[in-house]
């Protein structure tokens, strides 16, 4: 595997270790629990966003293979610990064969984005961005959840 690709796939696996580390041991009534304010997600909802956004930008921006994503629903569904656990073991296997397919010159190459185009090298150290972002909302969230009476 390419250098800069194991440095990438090392940062996803970080992440991921930390987002099932704190939702350990929660019900699935608790990995669907909402603070009480507005536009706020579940540990659930974001762990199946952060695995939704890796899939589609590194499989297909990246990689070029059609993915099933359906981003509205990593939002409004209900989670279960099961369906987390094999979408992440999923997600995993994808994500690191076309990181283990990527080559120099693909990290030059432009892909399009939500927010135009961009080099890909670019827009995966973006991403990893995004998904640490939401990694931070999961340890609030937890957080929160634990400090209820």
């Amino acid at each position: 595997m390419l250098a800069e690709a194991q440095a990438l796939w090392e940062q996803f696996e970080r992440v991921h270790h930390e987002i099932f580390h704190w939702s350990d041991g929660l019900s699935d009534d608790q990995l669907n629990w909402k603070p009480p304010a507005k536009d706020i997600n579940s540990i659930g909802n974001l762990i199946s966003h952060i695995l939704g956004a890796e899939l589609f930008a590194v499989v297909n921006r990246i990689g070029g293979l059609p993915v099933n994503r359906d981003r509205s629903a990593e939002f409004s569904h209900r989670s279960t610990r099961a369906g987390l656990l094999q979408r992440r073991a999923e997600v995993e296997a994808h994500v690191r064969e076309a990181l283990n397919n990527l080559t120099a010159a693909d990290l030059h190459r432009v892909v399009a984005t939500r927010n135009g185009e961009a080099p890909a090298g670019k827009f995966l150290l973006y991403l990893l961005s995004h998904v640490s972002g939401h990694m931070g909302q999961v340890i609030m969230t937890r957080k929160l959840l634990d400090s209820q009476p």
